[in-house]
């Protein structure tokens, strides 16, 4: 071998930096699309409890348990609607319970909001799965105000 040869083979890195470059764009692509999806999910987070404290807060101002359920379904679709969240499943459930107490006793309505938002919406194109989100939230009923 003559040392033009052996210069060469010891001056060589191994790899085209264009080849390096490629690999790096699409690492730099992936992990930007993971830091999309984790923002989108606290986003959706946050929806959901805006969603349940708006449900127990419209729960509690109406007067008996059928009403406040019903205004809370209302209330909490409207409210993740407005935040752009689209559920593939929305659960909400009310505990009117506490409607039942007498007058001047302290009692509150808790609202939980269950959430299934698909990893496609959460910017993971073609991504298979949902993932759940949950919050509760619980408003308390006006001791003074008449109930049935």
């Amino acid at each position: 071998m003559n040392a033009a040869g052996l210069l060469r083979s010891v001056d060589e890195r191994g790899g085209s930096p264009s080849v390096e470059a490629a690999l790096m764009a699409v690492l730099l692509g992936v992990i930007i699309m993971f830091a999309i999806a984790a923002g989108r999910f606290v986003a959706a987070e946050s929806a959901t409890d805006q969603a349940a404290f708006a449900a127990a807060r419209a729960a509690s101002m109406q007067r008996d348990p059928a009403a406040a359920e019903a205004q809370a379904r209302a209330v909490a679709d409207r409210t993740l609607h407005e935040q752009g969240l689209a559920c593939s499943d929305l659960t909400a459930t009310v505990d009117t319970s506490q409607f039942s107490r007498p007058l001047g006793t302290p009692a509150v309505v808790r609202a939980t909001v269950r959430c299934e938002v698909r990893w496609s919406d959460l910017a993971i194109p073609g991504a298979p799965g949902s993932r759940a989100v949950q919050a509760e939230f619980a408003s308390p009923i006006d001791q003074l105000r008449e109930r049935s």
